[in-house]
């Protein structure tokens, strides 16, 4: 909260720190030692949670250690052998989710497809900000402008035509969404496991490099610290680079 963040990322912080201080009721700690902080680290390896879970719960704990001035109980991250991503959409199960899709759900699809906006994001957009040319983004403590397609723009004044100025557009909850998105893909015949608000974001970010754009561009737009955030996004998958590979022909 000191250092304004995103309301979302303090909540994920609160649900590891609970969880780490009901593990310390449970086995009856009553003063936090570093043993202790490695036996929890354990404790989350058992539970079977993905790596990137566990490293983002020990790297909650190690900013919530700094703070209390306890540098010296830090946790050691899990290592990885690669950086391992979900699997996100291609061009064509892009086109058939929008095929698929109507009103609200098929503007939510095409506005983060062509913003690259996190769902946080798009879902705080507002009606005002379709009259202006560039958005102005706050998340994760940083600020980054956007800019809508015209073509986006022209749909999203439409569906919002009679709402209020400060109306945000889209006003469900991200649940709702995600679980949308989920019923779409199976009318599209899209692998469901491929298909939640952010595999757009990875679309977007993916077809802005095969169209020709720039990575550094891609950086700013997308609003990562680290260039090597951005490589993750427009990472192939198998399909995609046996296809690269096909279109090879070098004589």
């Amino acid at each position: 909260m000191e250092n304004e963040l995103a309301e979302n990322t303090i909540k994920n912080y609160r649900v590891t720190l609970n969880q780490l201080s009901q593990w310390l009721q449970d086995n009856t700690v009553e003063y936090l030692n570093k043993n202790d902080l490695i036996k929890f680290k354990q404790f989350l390896k058992a539970k079977q949670y993905k790596v990137d879970t566990i490293n983002h719960k020990i790297d909650t704990i190690n900013i919530f250690l700094t703070w209390q001035h306890k540098d010296d109980m830090k946790l050691k991250m899990l290592r990885q052998q690669s950086n391992s991503h979900r699997a996100s959409i291609n061009q064509n199960e892009y086109r058939r989710l929008l095929k698929h899709s109507s009103g609200e759900l098929n503007l939510f699809i095409l506005t983060i497809g062509n913003t690259g906006l996190r769902i946080s994001e798009v879902c705080r957009l507002k009606k005002r900000d379709l009259y202006q040319k560039n958005v102005i983004v706050n998340n994760k403590g940083k600020t980054r402008i956007i800019g809508i397609p015209g073509f986006v723009k022209k749909k999203l004044k439409t569906f919002v035509a009679l709402k209020n100025d400060d109306a945000v557009i889209f006003g469900k909850t991200q649940s709702h969404y995600r679980q949308a998105l989920k019923r779409c893909a199976t009318k599209a015949m899209v692998d469901k496991t491929k298909v939640y608000p952010h595999s757009l974001r990875h679309y977007f970010a993916k077809q802005f490099i095969a169209d020709g754009g720039d990575s550094t561009e891609l950086q700013q737009m997308l609003g990562h610290a680290s260039i090597q955030t951005t490589t993750i996004y427009t990472h192939l998958d198998s399909d995609e680079l046996s296809r690269k590979f096909k279109q090879i022909k070098n004589l």
